[in-house]
């Protein structure tokens, strides 16, 4: 079953964390078809709220609520709220608005003043005074008019519910680790594009990733988290998984164990992941500018039973130096890659943000808003040499006959002019040179606009 793309993670507050812990362990007490009533009591009530306020909503919620049952009556309510309620006014005028004026007048003694003051509001306004009554408190949540946009089942709301309830459970955890049978190259892009500090290792065959917890990290918790939550979709996708964390709850240490058995409990979904690709964009074309070969996404580098996905390797002659640019770090996990790195013998370059860790790492290049290029070239160089690479010119012919055949084509992406490219021997970069330019979308999608 495939649901559409999640607009974002729905965690689940922490009151609502239903789990049960045992002998060091953590069970999440997962929805199951014994649920699917409940599920469409809450559906139906939500399908009746349409139109009205959403306190109305509420109180009929708290009407099927009791001991037994609140936690997924407001769990299922959470994930319908955030991912299928719109919320709007009726009212025409802005409640900030008519506060301020109503405020900057002062307080008032008695009825007569307070009524006198409503209607210099309404004059002001160009509306009636009902309406400015109405509008003073109508950003409030409890008096937001609610529409439920779009359908769900019983069924969906349940695996929507469970996904969310996972997702919450791992959210402390100082440790993920996971095998999946498929759907790697999907799952270490994922990683890369939301920063998580990650180790790879093989055990016999098998591929382990092994994910930092937010409880491990100093930085950023709530931002980590979250991204952690939106890895977890991207691993049950697979045909087979193994998930197992380390969860800190107070000062224990609890372990939460689950595989692709329970796979049915969950939706198929498309987790969205925000993704600057101009940092990396920059980078390829300011090193392919001096003549350096880019190379994105080179593919595993295997050291020893450890692996590693550097974003590029860069080339000259016969030499190369592996670069990454990395999200969240700390000071321990850089130094402990760098040191496998180094067993290797294999030339790696580190370029992080500053505010997203923290420590002092030898080789280590940090920045705030721009990459120091100055620092990577020198860095560069220590591995590639000092001479300055020759710039490839190209004469005015060529020009103009790339000019033409690309007019021809109309082109959107940048896919449909590699042909054309390797015809000639030429790089991306000379596009430049023609009125275009290459806007990296994500690590494998590259659109083509006029400059």
């Amino acid at each position: 079953m495939r649901f559409g793309q999640l607009g974002g993670v729905e965690l689940l507050p922490k009151e609502l964390l239903d789990v049960r812990r045992y002998r060091g362990k953590v069970f999440p007490k997962f929805a199951g078809k014994k649920d699917f009533e409940l599920a469409e009591r809450v559906i139906r009530i939500f399908k009746a709220g349409s139109g009205k306020k959403y306190g109305v909503l509420k109180k009929a919620l708290k009407s099927i609520e009791d001991a037994k049952n609140f936690k997924k009556v407001r769990g299922f309510s959470k994930i319908l709220e955030d991912r299928f309620l719109e919320r709007r006014s009726k009212i025409d005028v802005d409640p900030l608005k008519v506060r301020e004026f109503l405020f900057e007048r002062g307080y008032v003694t008695s009825r007569s003043e307070r009524e006198r003051v409503i209607g210099y509001a309404a004059r002001y306004f160009k509306t009636d005074v009902e309406k400015i009554e109405r509008a003073i408190y109508a950003d409030l949540d409890e008096e937001q008019v609610v529409e439920l946009e779009g359908d769900v089942s019983p069924e969906e709301l349940v695996r929507l519910y469970n996904l969310s309830l996972l997702q919450t459970s791992l959210f402390n955890s100082l440790r993920l680790t996971f095998w999946t049978s498929s759907n790697h190259k999907e799952i270490f892009r994922a990683i890369k594009r939301l920063g998580l500090i990650y180790e790879l290792y093989y055990e016999g065959e098998k591929i382990v990733v092994d994910v930092m917890g937010t409880a491990s990290i100093l930085k950023l918790t709530r931002k980590y988290g979250t991204s952690i939550a939106k890895l977890v979709p991207y691993v049950l996708k697979a045909r087979e998984w193994k998930i197992r964390a380390e969860i800190l709850e107070g000062s224990r240490i609890y372990t939460l164990e689950i595989d692709s058995k329970y796979s049915n409990l969950f939706p198929v979904v498309e987790e969205r992941i925000d993704y600057d690709s101009s940092l990396e964009e920059e980078f390829c074309r300011k090193l392919r500018s001096l003549g350096y070969e880019v190379v994105r996404e080179p593919g595993l580098l295997k050291a020893g039973r450890h692996a590693f996905i550097p974003d590029f390797i860069v080339r000259r002659g016969g030499s190369e130096v592996y670069v990454e640019i990395v999200g969240f770090w700390t000071e321990e996990y850089l130094k402990r890659k760098l040191e496998k790195i180094r067993k290797l013998n294999v030339p790696l370059l580190v370029v992080a943000r500053e505010e997203f860790g923290e420590g002092k790492v030898d080789g280590l290049i940090t920045f705030s808003k721009r990459i120091p290029y100055n620092l990577v070239l020198r860095e560069i160089r220590k591995f590639i040499g000092t001479t300055e690479p020759r710039k490839r010119e190209y004469d005015s012919k060529l020009i103009e006959r790339l000019k033409e055949e690309i007019e021809k084509i109309g082109p959107r992406y940048l896919e449909e002019l590699r042909p054309i490219l390797e015809k000639y021997d030429i790089d991306e970069f000379v596009l430049e040179k023609l009125g275009y330019r290459v806007v990296w979308k994500s690590l494998d999608r590259a659109e083509i606009e006029k400059i």
